[in-house]
């Protein structure tokens, strides 16, 4: 009797857990995207993936998380790209902008666009993708476009060299460093140090001005510190967190 109640009470809970499971995941998106006010557009894509065991129709709407810095600007693609400012809170006619996604299919039709027109600030927003038929079962991401917190007067100082913070920070993949070098230099780098000082890899630089991408997806789990190096002369040492 003890055997076959607790065997119930199993099935019972793996019903729910399976009722409660969604069917959409968002992967392959930056959670945290740094640019600069003068950039024209800040982006990240996403792969949306239907783990479910049936062919779904999948959309999408969005929230405001946070207030929008004043001037700037915002849309999304899905099915469609929507104009700067023309939806808020989902599609206007949803029905007719969906994606049909197969079992264990994955679309990378996802695109949330930043403007920041010169505006300095950080807003979140939150996409939520959903079965058209069956609205409960949706999944959300968050996604923060950061035009404030990237060293902006540092970087692009009118003389000088500088590094950004390195951003996402975490990151898990790939790190981007904004870096900015004065007029009359010959030689410079960008190194990359464990916490124990040991030289993990090293870049050259060839611009005046860019942002670095430096893949950490093959470094173990920790703090780093990367350094500037302009001609042969240390400028700027930052701290950098990479996790799994």
């Amino acid at each position: 009797m003890v055997f076959r109640t607790l065997l119930t009470v199993i099935c019972l809970s793996s019903i729910i857990l399976n009722a409660s499971a969604q069917s959409l995941s968002v992967t392959d998106y930056e959670s945290h995207v740094v640019g600069l006010p003068s950039d024209a557009l800040l982006q990240t894509h996403g792969t949306v993936t239907n783990n479910s065991s049936a062919p779904i129709d999948v959309l999408v709407k969005f929230n405001s998380i946070s207030s929008v810095p004043a001037g700037a600007g915002h849309y999304f693609c899905w099915a469609v790209c929507y104009a700067e400012g023309s939806v808020y809170d989902g599609f206007q006619a949803p029905a007719n902008h969906s994606i049909n996604i197969p079992s264990g299919g994955s679309v990378t039709n996802f695109y949330a666009d930043y403007l920041p027109h010169n505006s300095v600030g950080v807003a979140t927003f939150e996409y939520c993708f959903f079965d058209e038929y069956n609205t409960s079962d949706e999944t959300c991401v968050q996604i923060t476009f950061d035009t404030q917190n990237v060293g902006v007067e540092e970087v692009f100082a009118a003389s000088g060299s500088a590094i950004s913070e390195s951003y996402p920070n975490p990151a898990t993949k790939e790190a981007k460093i904004n870096y900015s070098l004065r007029s009359d230099w010959k030689t410079a780098e960008i190194t990359l140090y464990s916490m124990l000082g040991a030289k993990v890899r090293k870049v050259a630089l060839k611009e005046k001005q860019g942002v670095l991408k430096m893949d950490v997806s093959t470094l173990p789990a920790g703090m780093y510190f990367y350094t500037l190096m302009v001609d042969d002369k240390s400028i700027s040492t930052k701290k950098m967190l990479v996790t799994k």
